[in-house]
């Protein structure tokens, strides 16, 4: 898949491309991502974006869009758009696991705060 960049100049050995501006970064980084229709790993994005963007514009890239909710990071380091196929279903895996880490954390906590209370006025 090639990514559209302005062609600045053009000959039989050469073409110069004119770099993204961090809003045109933002949105290649959107349509590679859509346009490959499935969850892509940060290896892939940065195989596809290097020599045109740096890994720090796009990280900062994948942030501004993670913000704007355009796409979520799944397991694995995993990029995607929230209307993927699959996509739902993973976070709400995930959010139901950590409301269970959650409830049980907060139940051994009231657990372990009063055996250790009757254990100190038992010994006393």
């Amino acid at each position: 898949m090639s990514i559209e960049l302005n062609v600045l100049y053009e000959d039989e050995e050469l073409v110069v491309m004119k770099a993204p501006t961090d809003e045109e970064l933002i949105e290649l980084v959107y349509k590679f991502i859509r346009n490959k229709g499935r969850p892509v790993t940060w290896k892939e994005l940065r195989e596809a974006f290097s020599g045109i963007a740096g890994e720090d514009r796009l990280r900062k890239a994948l942030s501004k869009l993670r913000q704007r909710g355009d796409i979520v990071e799944l397991r694995g380091g995993r990029y995607a758009t929230p209307d993927m196929p699959g996509v739902m279903e993973e976070l709400e895996e995930r959010r139901r696991k950590r409301m269970l880490r959650e409830a049980l954390s907060l139940e051994w906590s009231m657990y372990g705060s009063s055996r250790r209370r009757l254990a100190y006025t038992t010994t006393v």
